[in-house]
């Protein structure tokens, strides 16, 4: 197959980026280069390229048929048991790295393919983390994103439903990317969300069952001068406020670089 007829097919099937996600392709299953892929149009024959261009064509995310991605300074291992870590997220982690002194314990709670915790651990002294989620494929994930990425010494891991009861303990910092897509927001996204886990996207109540709920189970949980920190969509900051309020919490909404509401941080008031 040429490169120029996987990018015409691709762009055939309504792919955003057909050239970018072919060149990825032909790098990774083709083993071509990709300062070569620029200006030339290799003609690789591949069985396993032509079936991953096929699983592309089918709408299916680029990081699915690859395996990984790249979040914040990391790379992790991705699979259709996890949500694929996007850009967006890297705002909680962030804050979560300036914010977590040295020594203490948080907790990741949806933590999906681990990105949070374990990118939050990997650039924080001393720190260490539960990491816990609903499914068992998603705790997988995280595990051997942990051994990859260097910190599986400083976290542990817990097959729970979040919703339910508070992880036992006192913590410096919970940090949460929950489910806060609505029914009706979900319903709209492009075709590649639906080859990931719908319970990671849509969230009851409106997209804040899980604020609620989180914020309900581990305001005492927190120590002095600690916080919840949540990813939220960009049209809920003002539903956080009223949720920080109705628990007498201080609440704090950072902008990411976009401008968009997408980090809430709920602190204990003095």
């Amino acid at each position: 197959m040429k490169l120029s007829d996987a990018i015409r097919l691709l762009r055939e099937s309504g792919v955003t980026d057909p050239a970018y996600d072919a060149r990825e392709l032909f790098a990774h299953f083709g083993g071509v280069s990709r300062a070569v892929l620029f200006g030339a149009d290799p003609d690789i024959a591949s069985d396993e390229l032509s079936r991953a261009v096929k699983r592309r064509r089918e709408r299916e995310p680029l990081q699915y048929i690859i395996g990984e991605v790249g979040f914040f300074k990391e790379v992790y291992e991705v699979s259709p048991d996890c949500l694929i870590p996007r850009a967006d997220t890297e705002s909680l982690v962030e804050y979560a790295i300036k914010n977590i002194p040295s020594g203490e314990r948080f907790l990741d709670l949806c933590a999906g393919s681990g990105c949070v915790g374990i990118s939050t651990l990997k650039h924080t002294d001393s720190t260490e983390a539960t990491l816990a989620d609903i499914s068992l494929g998603a705790l997988g994930l995280a595990e051997r994103n942990a051994r990859r990425n260097g910190v599986s010494d400083r976290c542990s891991f817990l097959l729970r439903d979040v919703l339910l009861d508070a992880i036992e303990g006192e913590y410096y910092a919970v940090l949460s990317n929950p489910p806060y897509v609505t029914e009706e927001e979900y319903s709209s996204l492009e075709r590649e969300i639906y080859f990931e886990p719908r319970i990671a996207f849509v969230g009851k109540d409106g997209g804040l069952e899980f604020y609620k709920r989180l914020t309900e189970l581990y305001r005492g949980r927190i120590k002095d001068g600690g916080f919840i920190a949540y990813e939220i969509g960009y049209k809920q900051g003002e539903a956080l406020r009223k949720i920080a309020k109705s628990f007498s919490m201080s609440v704090e909404i950072i902008k990411d670089l976009s401008g968009n509401e997408r980090v809430a941080v709920l602190r204990k008031i003095k």
